[in-house]
């Protein structure tokens, strides 16, 4: 089974039809944001099982993130489709394989086939209400996003994420791509500047009426201390409060004990862990 470097049109109408199909079956999308975006894009490699034209498996595979998500029609697993896509991506950079929501399913898929879990992705949530303003520190701004604020923006990104693996990597690409979809509000990218810096910013997204996102929130790492991660969540949950949403969710590495202890604190409890899978280390 060879892999593709693109889609045609038909073709990812196929893979997000599927995807909805196992949604409706799992009450878990198969695929994350990245992997949805990367139907249109020749960044990924993608594998379809098709006999008689029906897709019944997909699999894709983000080179520069090393990981892979995996999709089987709720009507044909447990018949070796899952374990072809398998097979088909440790053919190539035997990339790790998310499970999202974890469910026994896919644990027992997971340690049949030699996998362990190698990290955690944890969903998190808490009830919006009236959200007070918060206190800004003394000659601190809060604004919201410019295109001008594109380098910046883009620089304080790479340095708060240094080590994470995925955030780390967001491109100029990676920007535009968000702001052509629906749910992009420049103002919904809160940043928190002094003078001509940029300190940190709060990226929220509106799912629906009822429901916002803490997608993204990063301080420089010059600013750490200063309690503007604090400052920045707040000022996020209270835009999403004051337009309607009920309810935000978020999600942080399960390991990163700072951000869950900050998110904790202002009162998100987990809801779901989601799981990267990969080879045990040879001991």
């Amino acid at each position: 089974m060879d892999p593709r470097t693109s889609l045609t049109p038909q073709q990812r109408l196929a893979v997000i039809d599927l995807a909805a199909s196992a949604e409706r079956n799992d009450a878990t999308p198969p695929l994350n944001e990245e992997a949805t975006l990367a139907l249109a894009r020749d960044d990924a490699r993608h594998w379809l099982i098709q006999p008689d034209g029906e897709l019944i498996g997909y699999a894709q595979e983000q080179p520069a993130n090393r990981t892979a998500q995996i999709v089987v029609a709720p009507q044909h697993r447990r018949a070796g489709v899952g374990s072809s896509l398998l097979a088909a991506l440790r053919g190539g950079t035997a990339p790790d394989v998310w499970a999202f929501g974890t469910g026994a399913p896919a644990q027992g898929f997971a340690a049949a086939r030699g996998l362990v879990p190698i990290r955690g992705l944890s969903m998190m949530e808490r009830v919006l209400a009236d959200e007070p303003e918060p206190v800004v520190p003394p000659g601190v701004s809060l604004r919201g996003y410019t295109d001008a604020d594109a380098d910046a923006f883009l620089a304080l990104n790479a340095a708060a994420f240094a080590h994470h693996p995925e955030q780390g990597h967001f491109s100029a690409a990676d920007l535009a791509a968000r702001q052509h979809e629906d749910w992009w509000e420049p103002e919904g990218l809160i940043l928190a500047t002094q003078g001509a810096s940029l300190l940190g910013f709060h990226w929220t997204k509106r799912h629906d009426a009822d429901t916002g996102e803490v997608y993204v929130l990063g301080v420089s790492p010059q600013e750490a201390g200063r309690g503007l991660g604090k400052v920045l969540l707040q000022a996020g949950l209270a835009r999403l409060a004051r337009g309607g949403a009920t309810r935000v969710i978020l999600y942080v590495d399960a390991g990163n004990d700072a951000a869950v202890a900050l998110y904790r604190k202002a009162g998100f409890q987990v809801e779901h862990t989601d799981t990267l899978f990969g080879t045990a280390p040879a001991s």
